[in-house]
């Protein structure tokens, strides 16, 4: 181990006796664990120290794994990296039909026959070809994303129609064909999640400077334009402020882990926000989450069947079953 860390072995000695005999542990990690190598495996063993020691769910005990930028969470939360809303598993085909009658469309019209594209999967996909048009919204890939030599060159090839929405000419923004000006969080109103599942209303102070117009009003003029229908011919985006958005999102997170059901605009201004579930069950939100030790990892109900952290394979519905996972958390080992 002192070869891999050019740390001293009494040193980890000491680290080890440290979080054996601590009675109460936090761990959190950032982007140092994410963007190294095997990073989704480092970030499992982070996982994996409190939930052998059994300390989460308790006070003073729990895993931050925190986000790269400070709206992360919502992203996760309504399926924005591309996964599904609500942290619905898109190898389930229950909650693939769960979510076409929230929406009102076919099952089939919602993409589900192979796993989410991650972001790296998405560049790869733009330099050789399948992909000719990218959207980029509240991130900066050309400064953030490993490999910025090649990913700024396939930003700038010829055959790749980029659309940049920011508020600030970023590096990612200067390699664009169409700039969209976007507002910023004080010239909009709206919620977010803080890592700990804390969800806070912004609400707008002032109007957004020139042709600059929010996220949200400039996704809802394309939607307009394009005229999306749901399967009975009536506009697929049946809301039109963010407060009407807020409520049909509650809706789709209704019985998932991130239940809304309990919030509303009133209940979240003045306050100091609240952290989900927040429902029947929970009518002022839920502090901790896993006080019993049962996890969400029953096959009908979890939200991914993961994938071998070696290999990268996926784990089909099938195997997964077979390990009769019953509530308990995995524990995800790795070299």
């Amino acid at each position: 181990m002192q070869e891999i860390t050019g740390v001293p072995p009494h040193l980890l000695e000491e680290a080890a006796r440290l979080i054996g005999e601590a009675p109460t542990l936090v761990s959190t990690c950032l982007q140092g664990v994410y963007q190294s190598n095997q990073a989704t495996a480092a970030a499992c063993q982070i996982n994996n120290i409190n939930l052998l020691r059994g300390l989460i769910g308790r006070p003073g005990c729990g895993i931050l794994q925190m986000n790269g930028q400070p709206t992360a969470q919502n992203t996760r939360e309504t399926g924005a990296d591309g996964d599904l809303p609500g942290f619905r598993n898109w190898d389930n085909m229950a909650h693939i039909k769960d979510l076409a009658r929230i929406w009102n469309l076919e099952p089939r019209q919602i993409p589900h026959w192979a796993p989410p594209a991650h972001a790296l999967e998405i560049f790869h996909l733009a330099e050789t070809g399948p992909i000719r048009m990218l959207w980029i919204q509240c991130t900066n890939p050309a400064a953030s994303l490993p490999d910025l030599g090649r990913i700024r060159s396939i930003l700038e090839r010829p055959d790749l129609f980029v659309v940049v929405q920011d508020a600030f000419m970023t590096e990612t923004a200067r390699l664009a064909d169409v700039v969209l000006p976007a507002a910023m969080w004080g010239e909009k109103t709206g919620t977010f999640t803080n890592v700990d599942r804390t969800v806070h209303i912004s609400h707008k102070a002032v109007d957004p400077p020139g042709e600059a117009r929010s996220d949200f009003d400039i996704f809802l003029d394309y939607a307009r334009r394009m005229d999306f229908r749901d399967k009975d011919g009536a506009p697929l985006v049946k809301w039109r402020t963010p407060e009407e958005c807020f409520e049909a999102w509650k809706e789709c997170t209704r019985g998932r882990p991130c239940d809304y059901t309990g919030f509303s605009y009133a209940k979240l201004t003045g306050g100091s926000g609240i952290p989900w579930p927040c429902n029947e069950q929970h009518p002022d939100g839920a502090p901790r989450i896993y006080e019993d030790h049962v996890f969400p990892t029953d096959p009908d109900y979890c939200e991914s069947f993961g994938h071998d952290l070696q290999t990268g394979g996926v784990i089909t519905p099938t195997e997964y079953e077979a390990r009769s996972p019953a509530g308990r958390a995995f524990l995800k080992a790795s070299h």
